[in-house]
This record gives C-alpha cells, sequence and structure tokens, in this order.
C-alpha cells in the first residue's frame, strides 16, 4: 500500500470518526482503533517528522501518567487505564501524523462533517427532552454533561465556519444550525457549559464570525423554542428554579479532594482510584459518582504535582500559540482553538480526562490544532 492509499483511508476514517462523537461509542472506538493500526505501520522516521511541542507535552503527560500507574496505591485499579485511556493516548499521536499531511481543504470538510452530525446529535438531544424521555437533554450513548460540553466544541466550529457555509447555504437556513445547537444547550441544562457557551456567542459577535443581523433572531429563536420546551418537560428546570445555587455534590467532592491533597504529592494516588479513595460517600446526594467532577483536581490527584505541572504546561503552550495564530483569525482555526479552550473550561466544573468520548474528542480537536500551528522539529 502506498502513502497516497494510506493517506485516503485515513481521511475516510478520521470522516468516520468525526461523524460518530455521541452517536456510538463501539464505531468511535473502532474507527480510532484502526487509525491507530494504520499509523503502526508507517515508518517510524516518518513519525518523528511530526512531533511539535504540542506533541512532546502531551508524550510526557501520558508517560506520567503511565508511572503514576506504577506508583499507585490501587495498582490492581490503575493498571485498567492502561488499556482504558490507550485509545485517546495513542489515537493523538496517530491523528496528528494524518492530519498534518491533510490539506486545508480537507481539514475544513473534516470539520463540516463534526458539525453536521453534532446538529444531528443535538437534535436527538432535544427530541428526548421534549418528549419526555429524559429529563434533561442528552444523547443516545452519554448523559447530559458529555452531551453539553461536546456541543460547545460544535457550536464554536458552527461561528468559524459560518461566513464560508453562508457563501453556498442559505444563511438563514444555516442560522437554524445555530439554533439548534444552543436549544439543545439551553435544554441540557449544564449551567457552566451553558455560560461558556454565552461566552463563545459574546466573542463570536465581537470578532465578527456573525453578525447582529442573523444573531438576534437566533437568539429570540431559540429563546422562545425554550420556553415552549420546558412547558413540556419542567421536571428539572423546576429543581433549578427552587435551587439555583445547588453545587451538586461538588462542594464535597472537592472538599475531599484538598482534604486528600497532601497524602500523595508527587505522583498521586494513581488512574482510576476515585471509588477507593473518596472518603464521603454517605454525604452524597448522587451515591453513584464516579469522579471529582473538576479535571484538574481529577490530575493532581491521579499523577500528583508532576502530572499537573506537565498538564498545565500543555495547556499554557494550547494558549500561547493559539492566541497568537488563531483568536484573530476569519479561518476555521478559531472554532478549533476555541472549541479547545471551552473544553479546559468546561473541564473546571465536570472534565473529560477519564470520559471515554471527551478524551477522543479532546485529541481530536488538539490534533486539527497542532497539525496548524507546529513546527516540525
Amino acid at each position: 500500500m502506498n502513502y497516497k492509499d494510506k493517506s485516503q483511508i485515513a481521511f475516510y476514517l478520521i470522516s468516520a470518526i468525526a461523524a460518530s462523537f455521541l452517536l456510538s461509542l463501539v464505531l468511535l472506538q473502532l474507527f480510532i482503533g484502526l487509525l491507530i493500526l494504520l499509523w503502526v505501520l508507517e515508518p517510524n522516521s516518518e513519525k518523528k517528522k511530526n512531533f511539535g511541542s504540542v506533541e512532546i507535552y502531551f508524550f510526557a503527560f501520558v508517560c506520567v501518567r503511565v508511572l503514576s500507574i506504577c506508583f499507585s496505591e490501587h495498582f490492581k485499579l490503575s493498571i485498567h487505564a492502561l488499556y482504558k485511556d490507550a485509545l485517546y493516548c495513542v489515537g493523538f499521536f496517530a491523528l496528528s501524523f494524518y492530519l498534518h499531511s491533510f490539506s486545508i481543504e480537507k481539514k475544513r470538510r473534516l470539520l463540516e462533517i463534526f458539525l453536521t452530525f453534532s446538529i444531528v446529535v443535538a437534535v436527538i438531544g432535544i427530541s428526548k427532552f421534549i418528549f419526555g424521555i429524559k429529563p434533561r437533554a442528552e444523547s443516545i450513548v452519554s448523559g447530559y454533561a458529555s452531551f453539553s460540553t461536546f456541543l460547545l466544541a460544535g457550536f464554536a466550529i458552527y461561528f468559524s465556519l459560518f461566513a464560508d457555509l453562508k457563501k453556498k447555504i442559505n444563511p438563514w437556513l444555516l442560522s437554524f444550525g445555530g439554533i439548534i445547537i444552543l436549544l439543545a444547550l439551553v435544554l441540557a441544562l449544564g449551567r457552566a457549559d451553558l455560560g461558556i457557551a454565552v461566552a463563545v456567542v459574546i466573542l463570536a459577535l465581537i470578532q465578527k464570525k456573525i453578525s447582529w443581523k442573523f444573531l438576534l433572531p437566533m437568539i429570540a429563536i431559540t429563546v422562545v423554542l425554550s420556553y415552549f420546551s420546558f412547558q413540556q418537560n419542567s421536571e428539572e428546570v423546576k429543581v433549578r428554579v427552587n435551587q439555583p445555587a445547588t453545587m451538586s455534590d461538588r462542594d464535597i467532592l472537592w472538599k475531599s479532594a484538598f482534604q486528600l491533597s497532601g497524602e500523595h504529592p508527587l505522583f498521586g494516588f494513581g488512574p482510576r482510584t476515585f471509588d477507593k479513595i473518596f472518603p464521603n460517600r454517605d454525604s452524597l446526594l448522587d451515591k453513584g459518582v464516579g469522579g471529582w467532577h473538576n479535571d484538574y483536581l481529577t490530575v493532581y490527584l491521579e499523577s500528583g504535582i508532576v502530572g499537573l505541572i506537565i498538564f498545565l504546561l500543555l495547556i499554557f503552550q494550547i494558549v500561547k500559540k493559539g492566541y497568537k495564530k488563531f483568536l484573530i483569525t476569519d479561518q476555521w482555526q478559531w472554532g478549533v482553538f476555541i472549541s479547545i479552550i471551552a473544553l479546559l473550561l468546561s473541564a473546571g466544573m465536570s472534565g473529560f480526562i477519564n470520559n471515554p468520548i471527551l478524551s477522543l474528542l479532546f485529541v481530536f480537536l488538539l490534533a486539527l490544532f497542532s497539525s496548524e500551528v507546529e513546527e516540525k522539529i
């Protein structure tokens, strides 16, 4: 198989990945796995050419995660991270390798596919809410938290592609896609993610990604549709109205995290040890909570201060490079950068590190980002 054939197969696989988020976890993992297999067959000398600073810091983060398994207080639990995290840890390098070789047109096409299926996912979530199947909008394969965080990425991509897409699609019809995503975000009732979405809207307006002419009707129609949707399904919104300041157990989770913070400061307790080390299960309203609801605390408690520092350095590289190159662009790269920032902000109230879907979304976006900013070494 020659290089051209491999590149074409990789494009089809990454297109399938872009279409699979929140529709089928099995297919998403299958396509990532096949892409990794294709990448493994590439010459090692070629793989090295795509390493920039983002790849280096991500690789360092993976190494610390592996090292924290070795030092884990509950090794039998942490060892599962080797296969549970393998897809996103290795998948990033496979995605980065092939995306570096794709043309601008191919990358934009991938984002158009991603946006299209983001709207499909949003429609599914809205339908489940309106018909009373769920008290909050969510997808087929995930709960409302993953659903709303995923849509933050779709929302940012929507604004970055709006100018190009309105040249071939009626802009009023195109606005309907934004209404669907925004409505789904509202019906998911994730306050932090909705706040981030509002910030994305404001930034998009300031940077002229969309004009008032289209934005005002979009917001007005979303408000009206939200009102009628909540008339159909008001179970959860009543809870939110009656308890506007509720932390959803986060106060207990974070207080417990700080209680444990001094016990294994260097390399942490090890990945995926929450159930063993969390000390206040009886105090939780939701007994099924499986994580710290904050990725920065998660990284620290699982991989220690070493892991957290490297994770923060990775974020610093993303912000530094993205601010210089993407924040002022009028191209699709703006949406990729803002999507990653939205995920990182949302990680303060939930997280993607141990999420089987959002972790893959993060590396998909990160690989696209790296393919546009990195100078090869």
